[in-house]
């Protein structure tokens, strides 16, 4: 407002120097140069002078008209940018820093965001089509052993011994349930992409969430000698949230961390409540670092440290974008931080949440 008021107060006194500088050139032309003394008497006196300092006035507006016009051009444009690189940051704090971006500068930043951005959509694309032809082989294969191992079974007058009846019914068993995985994560992803699905938002308690998650693991913890723990500070955190879709993101990554954590001895689930009305979630381990190269796209669609084919641990690689999805969607943030050490998958979020309408 106070900048407006200033701007408007120096085109007033552009305008004011302006009409003085056409009085005095009017002068100058009348009563100097034509040796012309004022009276009202006369056509050459005051009237005339009037007259010839309102066209030199009105010469001025006639050729600052082009320039006025281009300058609002030029302000429409800047303006046009700064709302575009504004959208392209996305971030207050950079916004803010938009403001005082010169013209020039500031089109050069938002051609880089373009061109970013379209390095972005090729290296996505790219990536996404070799995990879709990677998927396609994964629900290919587990479907071809399934008809295999179940024809042999079902096939009239077939041979088969009946231990090796079991032991195909439970592979196609296996076999199927590799599916599934593969099946949901697709569902669950396609569904994070949709802005018509809602939260279902109700308050519970972190601790028992945690217990019930890691009581699914705790066979496949013991044989593999890792130790399942929580902690949270305070005991009870009571907060807000789709206890489901949080759930599926512990799921994830304690499944994550007993895939890839080859090695490790313990997978912990922490909680802190903090004093800006946020939780603090930490999913460690500590198994294998993470490569440094790898940690800044850990969370992208389609992407894998690890891109082996192999059954034991070839993902879909939307596991930790499903993971990162259902975080935005609760207005948190989440971080990988690893070293030789530990692995921490490190998330914030509100403790309470604004339900959404149906």
């Amino acid at each position: 407002m106070i900048k407006t008021i200033t701007l408007r107060f120096l085109a007033l006194v552009k305008v004011l120097l302006e009409l003085a500088f056409s009085a005095a050139v009017a002068w100058v032309l009348l009563f100097d140069w034509l040796k012309v003394r004022p009276t009202w008497s006369v056509w050459t006196g005051w009237p005339s002078f009037c007259f010839l300092t309102g066209g030199i006035f009105f010469l001025f507006l006639l050729l600052k008209i082009p320039g006025y016009r281009k300058g609002r051009t030029l302000k429409k444009l800047t303006n046009d940018l700064r709302g575009i690189r504004k959208n392209q940051l996305g971030d207050k704090k950079a916004s803010k820093q938009v403001k005082k971006t010169k013209p020039v500068a500031l089109l050069d930043d938002v051609l880089n965001g373009y061109q970013e951005r379209e390095r972005t959509y090729q290296k996505e694309a790219a990536s996404k089509e070799e995990m879709m032809t990677n998927i396609s082989h994964d629900l290919r294969t587990p479907l071809t052993a399934i008809i295999g191992y179940l024809g042999l079974v079902a096939t009239p007058n077939s041979i088969v011994k009946e231990g090796d009846q079991q032991k195909y019914i439970e592979t196609a068993y296996h076999k199927a349930n590799q599916m599934k995985v593969l099946v949901e994560d697709l569902f669950e992803f396609a569904k994070l992409q949709s802005s018509q699905v809602n939260l279902n938002i109700t308050d519970f308690s972190l601790g028992d969430l945690f217990e019930q998650v890691l009581a699914n693991y705790a066979m496949e913890a013991k044989d593999k000698q890792i130790q399942l723990t929580t902690q949270l500070a305070p005991k009870l955190i009571v907060m807000a949230g789709d206890s489901e879709k949080l759930a599926r993101v512990l799921i994830n990554l304690v499944e994550n961390g007993l895939k890839y954590g080859a090695g490790a001895s313990f997978i912990k689930l922490t909680a802190q409540e903090k004093d800006d009305g946020q939780v603090e979630i930490r999913v460690i381990n500590d198994g294998p670092a993470i490569p440094k190269e790898a940690q800044e796209q850990l969370f992208d669609r389609f992407y894998r440290v690890e891109s082996s084919r192999n059954a034991k641990t070839g993902g879909t690689g939307l596991g930790l974008s499903i993971v990162k999805g259902v975080i935005d969607q609760h207005k948190g943030e989440i971080h990988v931080e690893s070293n030789d050490e530990l692995t921490a998958f490190i998330m914030t979020l509100p403790k309470k949440q604004r339900k959404e309408a149906d």
